[in-house]
């Protein structure tokens, strides 16, 4: 009996033993430690501190202003021009071109069967992504002016504005057929409020069009077309330019009547600041950070970047970029992954462009691209893309290419 009650008393100590090891180990899981709250921890980053992961996996399809399309590696210290193909033939001699901006969102990378490209005679080729070919054409208007393209946020469809016809209209990119149409006219005298530009909200749900000659701008469904809200401007302001942050909350407009960009809030229009270009600089184009801090002013006839702060709506810095003649920037947007802003800068068919990406990091330019065309339309696409575009589409590179 004796034997039988050490043993019971001997398994009974091993299980109080074991039971209390495991307490503790409970306890100290379910204990917060100080140095894992530590390594989480994710401190605010300003966008200039350089620590943000850097994103190169793209190319650019850079259209040229008399119809030639070309790859782009942005990042090669040897061979950045890759190929290109005629797509449109526009004559030297005519004022038609394809026109500054076929906008992609922000951020993202092209990823559609068609590209939509504006020529300002009021024309739109739609050309096969995959074969370089157009495809279709819509006629919008047949007067020289704005126009341009801007694809939805899941790129279904795109938005078209004329500004010469006064007309704005929506395409499904599915089938190709005119979702809803409407032309903005003055009531009085029937000349056109010229709608020079066009943007989605970030969340697809209505567009922002600026009516230059109306001095207004206007939230458009997206859906069916309805004017759902009017920002009325000052008279003689002439609002001709928007970019809405992408985060859907502020936007900022470009008034071409007093040399200045207007910020607002989003969806009410609601006034937040006004900033003066400085003596000389005229606004044309320009896109938020992705962290929505800056705003990146591209001039219509200088080759900066005006840097503005959305805390204070003031000018924090200047990036000054090549000189190339004439002087002026086309077009500016955010490349897939956000880490660069990609800067056409124009120039001329005889002398050239080029394509800046601006470090979003340190706000300084990272890579220059030289082009012997004139650049128009820059459209951010997969590197898988572009090597088979170069592969089995594209003509092999000409040193010297005009146009």
């Amino acid at each position: 009996m004796k034997g039988m009650s050490y043993r019971i008393w001997l398994i009974v100590g091993f299980v109080l033993i074991v039971l209390i090891g495991v307490g503790a180990a409970y306890i100290m899981l379910k204990t917060p430690s100080s140095s894992s709250s530590t390594s989480t921890s994710s401190p605010i980053v300003s966008p200039s501190s350089g620590s943000s992961p850097v994103s190169n996996n793209f190319y650019l399809l850079v259209f040229t202003q008399k119809g030639l399309v070309q790859v782009i590696d942005p990042f090669s210290q040897s061979s950045q021009f890759l190929g290109f193909q005629h797509v449109v033939n526009i004559s030297l001699n005519t004022p038609a071109q394809v026109y500054y901006w076929d906008e992609v969102p922000n951020g993202h990378m092209f990823n559609q069967t068609y590209i939509l490209v504006p020529v300002n005679n009021g024309t739109v080729y739609i050309v096969n992504a995959k074969t370089m070919k157009v495809v279709d054409t819509i006629t919008v208007g047949d007067s020289i002016g704005f126009i341009g393209v801007a694809l939805s946020p899941n790129e279904e469809y795109a938005a078209i504005a004329d500004g010469p016809s006064g007309k704005v209209e929506v395409i499904d990119l599915e089938n190709l057929q005119v979702v809803w149409s409407d032309t903005f006219l003055s009531p009085v005298n029937g000349k056109t409020f010229y709608p020079c530009d066009v943007r989605w909200a970030p969340n697809g749900q209505y567009l922002i069009v600026p009516l230059r000659f109306n001095d207004s701008v206007d939230l458009i469904n997206a859906s069916n077309g309805a004017v759902i809200k009017v920002l009325t401007t000052s008279l003689g302001s002439q609002p001709y330019m928007v970019s809405p942050n992408m985060q859907g909350t502020m936007l900022a407009v470009e008034f071409a009547g007093n040399d200045s960009v207007g910020f607002y809030s989003l969806p009410n229009l609601q006034y937040m600041g006004m900033v003066t270009m400085p003596s000389g600089i005229v606004p044309q184009r320009g896109v938020f950070t992705p962290s929505g801090n800056y705003y990146l002013e591209a001039p219509a006839n200088a080759n900066e970047i005006i840097v503005i702060s959305t805390s204070n709506f003031n000018i924090v810095s200047t990036i000054s970029l090549p000189s190339i003649s004439p002087a002026g920037l086309a077009s500016i947007g955010i490349t897939p992954g956000g880490s660069y802003a990609y800067v056409v800068i124009h120039g001329s068919v005889t002398s050239g462009g080029m394509v800046v990406l601006i470090n979003l990091n340190t706000l300084s330019i990272a890579y220059e691209v030289p082009l012997t065309t004139a650049p128009a339309i820059v459209i951010p696409i997969s590197t898988s893309t572009a090597n088979y575009l170069v592969d089995y589409v594209m003509l092999p590179p000409i040193t010297g290419l005009h146009c």
